[in-house]
């Protein structure tokens, strides 16, 4: 059963990146949301494989909340580059 929930975690973490780009191009969600469900992605897909594996609580909530370190580094280079591409989008 872990296998099979470990596959399902990658799958959708997988597909759900091509569905938040097609929104974002359509106009329904702006840069700072693509720019936060990009990075929040990393320390979801953490917290999952934790509760999967049976990770006990603190291991866990320490696990998930030094995952969320590199997006708060990388958001505001994950915003210039959506911010370029949004440019380029409306050449």
């Amino acid at each position: 059963m872990e296998g099979l929930l470990t596959v399902l975690v990658i799958v959708i973490a997988v597909i759900s990146r091509p569905v938040e780009v097609r929104l974002w191009r359509a106009g329904k969600i702006g840069d700072r949301t693509l720019a936060i469900a990009g990075l929040a992605r990393f320390p979801i897909v953490v917290f999952a494989f934790g509760l999967i594996v049976g990770m006990s609580w603190p291991l866990l909530l320490a696990l998930t909340a030094i995952s969320v370190v590199p997006g708060f580094l990388f958001y505001s280079f994950m915003r210039t580059v959506i911010s370029d591409q949004r440019a380029a989008l409306k050449r």
